[in-house]
């Protein structure tokens, strides 16, 4: 997806129906600078509002992700490359916020053996906590690393 030519073609549909981005925020529920962050190709807005957008501009969603109309014989296609682009979009998401979760997970362990270890004085006994999360990460590595396998061998 084009973000510069999505925010070109969203400005271009607010012009035609002769509207500031004032006043087209006010009437889809959002501010203006939200509106020039979409037109200026920073941002690409939410799905809730990508369907407001287009009952709004009587255009699909699709037209809107590609950034201009799409004549009939060519929607199939831009259809299936707008899917594509979402998805690894999404995945690419969803990679990040695991690696964000992986570091929580761990600073949770670290801290759980600290305290744990301070409170009971034993600092010989709490190192079960640390081994269970190794062999935890250890696991999940190993799942998540035969579930990609299996998902690109189809």
């Amino acid at each position: 997806m084009d973000m510069q030519k999505i925010g070109a073609f969203l400005s271009e549909l607010r012009k035609e129906k002769n509207l500031t981005q004032n006043e087209l925020g006010e009437q889809i529920g959002v501010t203006n600078k939200t509106v020039s962050r979409w037109e200026n190709g920073n941002y690409l807005p939410p799905v809730e509002i990508l369907q407001i957008l287009s009952k709004f501009y009587d255009v699909s969603i699709n037209e809107l992700l590609n950034g201009e109309r799409i004549n009939d014989s060519d929607y199939k296609n831009v259809s299936e490359e707008n899917v594509k682009c979402a998805l690894n979009r999404s995945n690419a998401i969803i990679r990040k916020h695991k690696k964000i979760m992986n570091w929580i997970i761990a600073i949770v362990a670290a801290l759980l053996y600290i305290v744990i270890s301070v409170i009971s004085q034993k600092w010989q006994y709490t190192w079960i906590v640390f081994v269970v999360y190794c062999v935890y990460r250890t696991v999940e590595s190993i799942v998540n690393h035969l579930l990609n396998i299996h998902v690109k061998s189809k």
